[in-house]
């Protein structure tokens, strides 16, 4: 699949009632927004999984959306227009090098999101990277090593004095900062999701009615 679909929305008039019932049946982590709005984020419990929020609709309805993946909005865009898709809300920067979205209705009229990474979110990634090859390589060394060899490690550590502590890496800040962005940008994400959804409602509506 070349356009996974990497995040989700689900949103209602009521925030704590939608993340008890999410929690409760699929048992989903519900990490506080940084931000402190009523936004909860939902990271990936394991692989295959996508991130998303959970939280209040800023028009009180419910409502679900997907997004997925581009490197091109512009040129997506025309070709689901072209399709049959209509647009729904254009190119929209979402600020902090996060990148942009869009939205769109498929001939059924389901709303459809469309991400384009920033480049606050391929460093974020990319930074991870050498993290874990250096663990990778490390496991693969201490695999090979010969049991006296080991023996003989862990003895000269063990007579070493301890280390003081290190202080906070600025790593962790870095993270931190990303992730505030993230759940800065979803809430923004969020509210204009919401209202063009509420567009496309009526639009199918009147559709519907003139038919």
């Amino acid at each position: 699949m070349t356009h996974p679909v990497t995040w989700f929305q689900i949103q209602g008039p009521d925030a704590a009632r939608l993340q008890a019932f999410y929690r409760d049946v699929f048992a989903w982590q519900m990490n506080p927004a940084p931000d402190g709005s009523d936004m909860a984020m939902v990271a990936p419990a394991g692989p295959g999984g996508i991130a998303g929020v959970v939280g209040v609709s800023s028009t009180g309805a419910p409502s679900v959306a997907v997004y997925a993946n581009t490197d091109d909005i512009d040129a997506h865009l025309a070709r689901i227009v072209a399709a049959g898709g209509t647009l729904a809300m254009p190119k929209t920067d979402i600020g902090g090098g996060m990148g942009h979205i869009a939205g769109f209705t498929d001939p059924a009229g389901n709303w459809i999101g469309l991400y384009q990474p920033g480049e606050a979110m391929p460093a974020a990634v990319e930074a991870s990277e050498p993290a874990k090859k250096a663990k990778k390589a490390k496991k693969a060394k201490k695999a090979k090593e010969p049991k006296a060899e080991k023996v003989k490690a862990e003895k000269a550590k063990a007579d070493k004095p301890p280390k003081p502590p290190k202080p906070p890496k600025a790593k962790k800040d870095k993270q931190a900062k990303v992730a505030k962005k993230v759940a800065k940008a979803a809430k923004k994400v969020a509210k204009k999701v919401a209202k063009e959804m509420k567009k496309a409602e009526k639009k199918v509506k009147k559709v519907k009615k003139a038919g």
